[in-house]
């Protein structure tokens, strides 16, 4: 029997809150002075992967989930252009002999295997042209944190090139720490609320 599309959301929903309240704690530790500016900018950086990994995970298991029925949604009228059977070689089928298939860039690389297994790309095409360019920035800090070569440096710091930050928010960590005038919220809450809304978005 297929269970509802929104569960992947709740459940992504249910981790980035685990992943908040550790937030919180190591705010509180250093607050306290009982860690050091490394200790903190380490721990936005584990949690912002942890989050995006997350993500990426939601879009392939909705991806396979709905293709193998083991998934519906109760919003959106989806058609499978193919049915594979059996349906334990669907991911083989997918994935062509890879080890793991890349979801983002969004526009590069779901959008257009979507449109291959199903009719008009739904649900996967109901992201605006705002969510898909915030989804290529999170993309673009998320590879500035992990590889840190020169061309994910300068990709970061093109995103950030127009905005007011001090000298140690210039980092992909310290960005993630900075607070958005007016919002008193820092760009890791920010990106989370705005991952969590797209998730829901796709998965309703």
């Amino acid at each position: 029997m297929s269970r509802p599309t929104l569960s992947l959301a709740t459940e992504l929903i249910r981790r980035t809150h685990i992943l908040e309240a550790s937030r919180v704690r190591m705010e509180t530790l250093f607050a306290a002075r009982n860690i050091v500016q490394t200790d903190i900018e380490q721990a936005y950086a584990g949690l912002f992967l942890n989050t995006f990994t997350e993500f990426e995970a939601l879009i392939e298991d909705l991806f396979l989930g709905l293709l193998t029925g083991k998934l519906h949604s109760k919003t959106y009228s989806i058609i499978r252009r193919a049915r594979i059977r059996p349906v334990s070689h669907t991911q083989e089928v997918v994935f062509n002999g890879r080890p793991y298939l890349d979801w983002l860039p969004y526009d590069n690389c779901t959008l257009p295997r979507a449109k291959i297994y199903f009719v008009d790309g739904k649900p996967f095409n109901h992201l605006n042209d705002v969510q898909k360019r915030s989804l290529g920035e999170y993309h673009i800090i998320r590879n500035a944190i992990a590889h840190k070569s020169d061309s994910a440096q300068i990709k970061f710091q093109n995103i950030i090139s127009g905005l007011t930050l001090l000298p140690h928010e210039k980092t992909p960590t310290g960005y993630l720490r900075s607070k958005p005038r007016g919002t008193g919220q820092t760009q890791y809450e920010i990106i989370v609320i705005e991952l969590e809304v797209i998730a829901k978005q796709l998965c309703a």
